[in-house]
């Protein structure tokens, strides 16, 4: 139900559907779906397969790089079939993120494991008076049945996974590839058995249906050879009833359709080896080779901690319990033996510490390729002292650390990402402090050093992003790189510890790795309106041309004992476009203004709006992901309903922005905003579908 509440500006809809076909800036190029995702089974419990299938959701994740001098903004462009877009499909809920070091980035107590902590993660890093909605859609899957949670309706859920030891697992994540403008099914060593160290130990593969979740983070080119870069969970094995997988994740990369594992530290235990995670995000071709970069496990987190380690679960509900006691054994079991290790369900939750580091891939290794580190974990200026892989205060949280992106500056390499530092007021790489909390990091080859070998890079924290002030207040939850490209420039986004403007906002910033010794400088309203006192946003990705995108909040509301901000996708134009007649230097708009053609009905653009833009290429085309209305919109305002506010009418889309190029005189046609806020009761185009998307945006990470 609308409330009669709903002012529009009728002269400025009136005159935007007025405004000729083809103004606007960029082409909107829906990804087809592949087929043969919505043919599997999802999750047969209560659940009613052909209905499910249409909630599939299709996430575009980057896009392929462009070749030197290619350009969409000139005259003579692109055609819309020009370069790979990549992302996955989704089916309910995730639970814990795929591309998630830690859960939702700062969990370095590794405890977000249950409705509970999910619960209070909500409460007190985003705030909404919603959190045990979310919470529970999280743990239990969109669509749970309210007056019967246990009857395990819900679509997705961390749940599935922590039940599968009894009921088997049907996997809701599939890397996707485009051909053409249709996504295919990209193929990872997880369907192999072959590629399991521990294979003898878990069983049998479980073949009569998909298993692994799996995401793509990259494509390129190695020597002429197509690569695809990312991370997959491991298989489901079964034996003497029970059903279990070796470790949680594991980056992947394939060289021309050669699948090959990446795995964790050389130098990590064999339980490490064996069971701990790995995740790929980027890469370059450095010294004849790939150079992958990425996170993975170099020791076990701490096993007695049990009381953070293990799910509380209510099992008047259903839900899998588990026992401290075993959980607290599970180290001790792998020595004993492999067999011990994976016929014990507690050992299922094992975690581990993991740092940033890279693997070399040539195109013909083979099986499993172990990590290097990128730096020895050593304070700054003091090279004996390290970090533990416990913080030295109480134990309880973890060292973590993991690369996001890298580019070639000057023909070497430069990594960005995230570590862990000490903390203690304004410290900076320090070792010994107080507590241990995540870091933004640049990681370089030191100068004269041509090539890279473990521990080679000398790593920096990004200055003037402290997590504490002077007088040991906390300022910050956590800090990240997001990307870096070839002239040195890093993104990336600071959590605020405190609420600023009725949020907990994440904050974007651009620093210049140039000059190492100034601080990063905020996207705020010096640069731009959208960029307001405590808006969410998060920088995804930068291309050579100094052009940003990402999602920011398109709204003000109160999101602390409020609701979730609607958000929308972004860009910014840092320095000017070889080409471009509509974008310039300084210029931040939201991509559903470049995209807006003036024609409410019978045309392509207004049936999008799109939340989030996650990969731009040098020849500026976009990867995105859109709320989708057929037919179109109501009208053309950011706010408009789609079919008059019904319930689940609308999806969700990968899509790709294609420049216009110059001869079609592209320029720029805002949207129309309405006049006052929507009261909604019900669906509609920002009901259930657009806030549990909200929710999901608010915890992510990517690259």
């Amino acid at each position: 139900m609308q409330h009669n509440t709903l002012k529009l500006s009728t002269l400025a809809i009136l005159i935007a559907g007025a405004t000729s076909a083809n103004a606007a800036v960029y082409k909107v190029v829906e990804i087809d779906a592949d087929p043969t995702v919505a043919s599997r089974d999802y999750f047969p419990e209560n659940v009613d397969q052909n209905k499910a299938r249409n909630q599939i959701e299709y996430h575009g994740q980057g896009i392929s790089p462009s070749a030197d001098g290619e350009n969409c903004f000139v005259s003579g462009g692109c055609s819309s079939d020009n370069y790979q877009v990549f992302g996955e499909s989704r089916f309910g809920a995730e639970g814990l993120r795929m591309r998630d070091v830690v859960p939702f980035i700062s969990d370095n107590y590794q405890e977000i494991n249950d409705e509970d902590r999910l619960y209070r993660y909500c409460d007190r890093n985003l705030g909404p008076n919603t959190c045990d909605t979310w919470a529970r859609s999280e743990f239990y899957g969109k669509g749970y049945n309210t007056n019967d949670i246990g009857d395990r309706s819900g679509l997705g859920g961390l749940v599935r996974e922590q039940e599968a030891w009894t009921k088997n697992f049907y996997a809701n994540s599939q890397a996707l590839l485009t051909n053409g403008n249709q996504f295919s099914v990209v193929e990872t060593f997880a369907s192999d058995s072959a590629n399991y160290s521990a294979s003898a130990a878990l069983g049998d593969l479980v073949a009569d249906r998909e298993t692994s979740n799996s995401v793509v983070t990259h494509v390129g080119d190695l020597s002429g050879q197509p690569y695809e870069l990312g991370i997959a969970s491991s298989a489901y094995f079964g034996k003497d009833g029970r059903y279990a997988r070796q470790f949680a994740k594991r980056g992947f990369v394939n060289v021309n359709g050669s699948p090959l594992s990446l795995g964790a530290v050389s130098s990590a235990n064999e339980l490490t080896k064996t069971a701990g995670q790995s995740l790929a995000f980027d890469a370059v071709e450095f010294d004849g080779k790939l150079l992958v970069v990425g996170s993975a496990s170099f020791a076990p987190s701490d096993f007695r901690d049990s009381d953070l380690k293990v799910p509380n679960n209510r099992s008047d509900r259903g839900d899998p319990t588990f026992s401290d006691s075993t959980f607290r054994e599970c180290a001790n079991l792998f020595s004993t033996s492999p067999d011990s290790f994976y016929s014990t369900k507690e050992c299922q939750l094992s975690v581990f510490a993991n740092d940033a580091v890279f693997w070399t891939v040539d195109g013909s290794s083979a099986n499993n390729a172990e990590a290097n580190l990128l730096s020895k974990r050593v304070a700054k200026g003091n090279p004996e002292l390290e970090y533990r892989t416990l913080d030295p205060d109480n134990n309880d949280r973890s060292y973590q650390a993991g690369a996001r992106a890298v580019a070639l500056v000057s023909g070497k390499p430069v990594v960005v990402g995230f570590t862990t530092d000490s903390i203690d007021k304004t410290s900076i790489d320090e070792a010994d402090k107080d507590y241990y909390a995540i870091r933004a990091s640049v990681w370089e080859l030191p100068d004269g050093s041509t090539t890279a070998s473990s521990e080679s890079f000398t790593r920096k924290i990004i200055p003037g992003l402290d997590i504490e002030d002077g007088g040991g207040e906390r300022k910050l939850t956590y800090s990240i790189a997001t990307d870096v490209n070839e002239n040195n420039k890093v993104i990336g986004v600071a959590k605020n510890y405190l609420v600023d403007n009725r949020s907990y906002s994440e904050r974007m910033f651009v620093y210049d790795n140039n000059n190492p010794s100034a601080s990063p400088t905020f996207l705020d309203s010096s640069i731009s309106s959208l960029f307001f006192k405590g808006a969410n946003g998060y920088a995804a990705a930068i291309n050579n041309n100094d052009q940003i995108v990402g999602r920011l909040d398109a709204e003000s509301v109160n999101q602390v004992d409020g609701r979730f901000r609607r958000q929308r996708a972004f860009t910014y134009v840092m320095s000017d476009i070889p080409g471009s007649a509509a974008l310039k230097k300084g210029d931040v708009y939201l991509l559903d203004d470049l995209t807006n053609d003036g024609v409410v009905k019978g045309d392509v653009a207004n049936q999008y709006r799109i939340f989030e833009a996650t990969g731009i290429n040098d020849a500026g085309v976009i990867s995105a992901t859109a709320y989708k209305c057929e037919g179109g919109y109501d009208d053309l305002t950011k706010e408009s309903f789609c079919q008059g506010g019904a319930s689940n009418v609308e999806r969700i889309v990968a899509v790709k922005l294609v420049p216009i190029d110059a001869a079609q005189s592209p320029s720029v046609e805002s949207r129309p905003t309405q006049e006052a806020s929507i009261e909604r009761s019900g669906g509609g185009s920002l009901g259930v579908l657009a806030l549990t998307v909200l929710g999901w945006l608010g915890f992510r990470r990517r690259k």
